[in-house]
C-alpha cells in the first residue's frame, strides 16, 4: 500500500513538473523598436484625433517561413520607443492596430501636435488605414513589408491624404534577432516618412 502511494505521488510530481516546464517555456515574441526623428515645433498648437483602421486582406502577420521560426506565436508585438538619439524603452505588448496607433501617437506628439483622447466635432482626425503589414523568411532573408494610407479629415470630409509603402530586408544570422531588427527598421521608416507638415498644409489646417 505504501509503495503504491509513493508511486502515485511520484507520478503526480512528474506531471506537475511537466506542466511547470511548459508554462515557463518562452513564448516567441516579435520585438519592434520605433526610433523617433528629431523633435520639432512645426505643428505646435494643432490638435487631432488619431484613429487606425486595419483593412488588410489577411490578418496573418507571418508568411510561411516566419511561421516556422516563431512557432506558437501569440500575436502580440512588444513595442519599444526611442527618442531621438536616445535608448529605447518598452511601452507594452500590442496587437498590430494598437501598436501602429501608439507609434503614430508618439510621432504626432514629437511634432508638437496634441492628440485628442476623444473625437470632437470641428476638430480634425488623422486616420491611418493599414493595407499591409507582413514579415517573412525567404532563403534565409527576413523581409518586412508595410503599406498604409494617412487621411487628414474634418467632419467626415477627407482634406488631404498620403499613401506610404515600403519594405526592409536583413539576412538571418542566428535565431530571430534579425526579424526584430528588420521589422523595427521598416516600422520606423514607414511612420517617419509621413510628411505631417505637408499634410496639414494641404488640408489648410
Amino acid at each position: 500500500m505504501g509503495m503504491k502511494n509513493q508511486r502515485v505521488v511520484r507520478d503526480l510530481l512528474s506531471v506537475l513538473f511537466i506542466v511547470l516546464m511548459v508554462g515557463c517555456a518562452s513564448i516567441p515574441e516579435l520585438k519592434v523598436l520605433y526610433q523617433l526623428p528629431a523633435p520639432s515645433s512645426d505643428l505646435e498648437g494643432r490638435k487631432v484625433f488619431l484613429a487606425v483602421d486595419d483593412i488588410r486582406k489577411t490578418k496573418t502577420l507571418f508568411g510561411e517561413g516566419a511561421k516556422q521560426e516563431f512557432g506558437n506565436y501569440a500575436g502580440n508585438i512588444s513595442l519599444s520607443v526611442a527618442r531621438y538619439k536616445e535608448a529605447g524603452f518598452k511601452i507594452g505588448p500590442f496587437q498590430l492596430p494598437e501598436m501602429t496607433k501608439e507609434g503614430f501617437r508618439k510621432r504626432l506628439e514629437n511634432t508638437g501636435i496634441e492628440v485628442l483622447s476623444e473625437r470632437s466635432r470641428g476638430e480634425p482626425q488623422l486616420l491611418i488605414v493599414i493595407n499591409r503589414f507582413t514579415l517573412d523568411l525567404v532563403d534565409r532573408t527576413w523581409i518586412a513589408k508595410m503599406s498604409y494610407e494617412a487621411k487628414l479629415m474634418k467632419d467626415g470630409t477627407v482634406l488631404a491624404a498620403q499613401i506610404i509603402e515600403g519594405e526592409a530586408e536583413r539576412v538571418k544570422v542566428m535565431g530571430r534577432k534579425e526579424a526584430d531588427t528588420v521589422t523595427g527598421e521598416m516600422f520606423t521608416d514607414m511612420v517617419n516618412r509621413l510628411d505631417l507638415l505637408r499634410l496639414f498644409q494641404q488640408a489648410q489646417l
